[in-house]
């Protein structure tokens, strides 16, 4: 009887689908050396982003997001005040001058329709006392759920394949008789990265641009946000065995040989 074979693989795969949506953070602040001031300011950028957004965000009689809404979800966070020492340039307070005032507030935005997504990020970046902090791409739960899954089937797979492979070449068959799951890095978390940077280059290249006295449509004709590709990927370790029948088969086949 034929010892038996053992076979240790890795198995790998991954799935990509194209973002599903866009989700946008902004920063509101406002500054001065009158607290009302500042307060106003802020307060302005602030309706006029609500009054944006909600324009885009129609919802249905529950409540939930209507099937054409340009925009999912929309918050802002409650307004906050601090109060600091006005400095010079060399970054040392002036504690004789009138105290500056920061008015401060958060906004979070997600696209479902991302020519809406471009076309809103530029005019948020050229208002006063707002800044887009960043934009990531995501899936839906359920899309990126199916997406983990496909990359789980697809390593699996990938193992079977390897072991087969080199089980066929010494002439036996083996079955699977241990899989684990490994960590894997996912290219989702990785492309959030990527996109923090691409966002920073893109509103400097904003900056500029406005800076320059471009209008508003030839900075928006040259702007392209398009969705990205999202991939996430499985890995696994597998241990797979040769069947007991293959030493039986040549056990048998010597036995009537002998016969």
């Amino acid at each position: 009887m034929a010892p038996q074979l053992e076979i240790y693989v890795d198995g790998k795969g991954s799935s990509f689908r194209t973002a599903e949506r866009g989700y946008v953070r902004l920063s509101i602040s406002a500054t001065s050396i009158d607290q009302a001031q500042a307060a106003h300011a802020a307060q302005s950028a602030i309706e006029k982003i609500t009054t944006a957004i909600r324009a885009l965000a129609i919802k249905t009689e529950d409540g939930r997001a209507h099937p054409d809404a340009a925009v999912t979800a929309f918050t802002v966070s409650p307004r906050s005040t601090e109060s600091r020492f006005q400095r010079d340039k060399d970054n040392r307070q002036l504690p004789k001058q009138p105290k500056e005032h920061v008015v401060r507030a958060s906004a979070e935005i997600i696209f479902r329709d991302m020519a809406k997504l471009a076309e809103v990020t530029h005019e948020l970046a050229t208002m006063p006392h707002v800044s887009v902090l960043g934009t990531e791409w995501r899936l839906t739960d359920a899309t990126y759920a199916e997406l983990e899954r496909e990359a789980r089937v697809k390593a699996i797979r990938n193992a079977v394949h390897k072991a087969q492979d080199y089980a066929s070449v010494v002439g036996r068959e083996v079955v699977a008789v241990e899989i684990k799951d490994q960590p894997s890095p996912s290219g989702h978390d990785m492309y959030h990265l990527q996109q923090a940077l691409h966002q920073q280059t893109l509103q400097q290249t904003l900056a500029q641009q406005h800076g320059s006295g471009l209008s508003a449509a030839v900075v928006t004709e040259g702007l392209t946000l398009e969705p990205k590709t999202i991939t996430t990927s499985a890995h696994v370790q597998a241990k797979f065995v040769s069947k007991e029948e293959d030493g039986d088969s040549e056990d048998g086949g010597r036995a009537r040989k002998r016969r």
